[in-house]
């Protein structure tokens, strides 16, 4: 009777005892969607990502919520929230409810993580040089300890003068020494960092009691305008010349910081670390229209060898995952597993091809044409409508025809404790 009760007892006590080595922890992170949509879906897709230690399993849930979720309160259903480089949410800042939500979410245990953009509004504002930025910084959150080195007519040109997809350029960085393990492991050695334009962050001293220590995670190593010089240019006798340099002055200052206001945690990027970098190569200025003459302007690319896109991705991944509260311990691996769908494309089709370009949204008709691929994964797989589809290890191609309607398109890479996945919604008409 001794031993029965015993095998009931265990029996009683196993699922548990299963759950808990089995368990999963979601962290839930809210990426802000201002102006332009694709700076937040490359968030989504860097971060939608999930790794297995001791046991456990820990998922981070992305999803893109928008100024109107912010003023309505729906940040307490997050844990994380990250906004990316953008101009818009200056201006959505400059609401005191707006401010308000992301300061009490903060203060109340909520993980921040900005970007370029989101790394000025955290902070204290432009400082003593703000200048036409002034009018930016009225919108501050001033939930970080630091002011931002960011000037119009220097490091903004980065950006203003960008011919977007191939603009922005490598910066390498400097990984200093910290409690916070973000960068655990690379302590002392450099990375490279797509940078467009970004501030250099540096001490502001306000003695405030919601305000944490600013914890240097990354300095710049090098000057932007040392790696690509760009200029200001005039045209004069029938020509364009270059009359003046763009100058910058970031390097020594923090690229990358961790803080805390109130009980929560905060990641400041002035570089992109969702952005795929280069490794070699040169800056190239050219007018954009040359033959309007003296009415065209300069704008410049990069041209070099591009890293793989998720090259950075394990920054973004641990950021979330420290901001959202977890320790060394269970931070996620330095790697850069990833799936991409880069089929259906956006816009209106008819059998394959495109025939209305003008839509945010995937429109269908006739087949549909998925094409993803996976970055050091092992195997890839396609789910529709949360059913298994297809299977694949680099790369997974195919014809499909789907039923009228809506439907869910999503891609998984699996790679020892690790997956990664994008996923992208159609409409099949």
């Amino acid at each position: 009777m001794r031993i029965i009760a015993i095998i009931i007892a265990a029996l009683i006590f196993l699922p548990s005892i299963y759950a808990f080595d089995e368990r999963e922890v979601e962290i839930k992170a809210a990426i802000y969607f201002s102006n332009i949509e694709r700076f937040a879906d490359e968030i989504r897709i860097a971060i939608d990502y999930s790794w297995e230690i001791g046991g456990i399993k820990y998922r981070i849930k992305p999803e893109i919520v928008n100024r109107q979720d912010v003023l309505n309160g729906r940040l307490s259903n997050f844990d994380v929230f990250i906004i990316p480089g953008s101009g818009r949410h200056y201006f959505d800042a400059l609401l005191p409810e707006w401010r308000k939500n992301v300061r009490e979410f903060i203060a109340d245990g909520g993980g921040y993580v900005g970007i370029c953009g989101g790394a000025n509004l955290a902070s204290m504002g432009f400082g003593k040089e703000a200048g036409i930025n002034e009018l930016l910084g009225v919108g501050a959150l001033k939930i970080a300890n630091i002011y931002v080195n960011n000037e119009q007519d220097e490091e903004w040109q980065y950006l203003w003068k960008s011919n977007w997809e191939y603009g922005g350029i490598p910066i390498r960085l400097y990984i200093a020494e910290s409690e916070v393990p973000i960068f655990d492991g690379f302590y002392g050695s450099y990375i490279n960092m797509r940078y467009w334009g970004g501030p250099g962050m540096y001490n502001a001293n306000f003695n405030e009691p919601l305000l944490g220590k600013v914890i240097p995670l990354a300095i710049y190593a090098e000057e932007p305008m040392e790696v690509a010089p760009l200029h200001y240019w005039k045209w004069r006798d029938g020509g364009w010349y270059p009359y003046m340099n763009v100058t910058t002055d970031i390097m020594g200052q923090y690229a990358v910081v961790a803080s805390n206001y109130g009980k929560g945690r905060l990641v400041l990027f002035g570089p992109h670390p969702e952005k795929a970098t280069f490794f070699d190569g040169y800056v190239r200025e050219f007018p954009v229209r040359p033959y309007m003459g003296r009415f065209t302007w300069f704008i410049y690319e990069w041209i070099g060898n591009k890293s793989n896109i998720s090259y950075n991705w394990w920054i973004l991944r641990r950021s979330v995952a420290w901001a959202a509260g977890l320790s060394k311990e269970e931070m996620p691996y330095a790697s850069q597993i990833a799936a991409c769908i880069k089929k259906p494309e956006k816009g209106i089709f008819f059998n394959g091809r495109k025939i209305f370009d003008a839509t945010k949204y995937r429109i269908y008709i006739g087949d549909i044409t998925f094409d993803g691929y996976g970055i050091q994964c092992e195997k890839l797989f396609l789910y529709i409508d949360n059913e298994p589809f297809m299977e694949g290890k680099n790369r997974i191609s195919a014809k499909i025809s789907l039923p009228r309607g809506w439907h869910k398109l999503r891609m998984v890479a699996i790679g020892g404790k690790e997956e990664a996945g994008d996923e992208t919604t159609i409409l099949s008409l």
